[in-house]
């Protein structure tokens, strides 16, 4: 996880608008979706704009970038 105050810098997105499919399109960072969102069948991401989401299927969107479903619990 990137700590919050290097986000911007990190990924080019603000908090709040971090998007899985465009921070894999730029820079390819391992993407990590918990695994409760495999179960859930659609699940809502950010679009890459605050205020903006989008509904997609877990399991599509872990194929387009190319994410691995882990337990992600502290």
């Amino acid at each position: 996880m990137v700590p919050l105050k290097d986000l911007l810098k990190t990924t080019g997105y603000e908090h709040g608008a971090n998007t899985p499919i465009g921070i894999w399109e730029k820079f390819h960072y391992p993407i990590y979706i918990d695994q409760v969102a495999q179960s859930m069948g659609e699940i809502i991401v950010s679009s890459g704009q605050i205020g903006r989401s989008v509904k997609l299927n877990a399991e599509d969107l872990a194929k387009l970038v190319h994410a691995d479903f882990a337990d992600l619990k502290e």
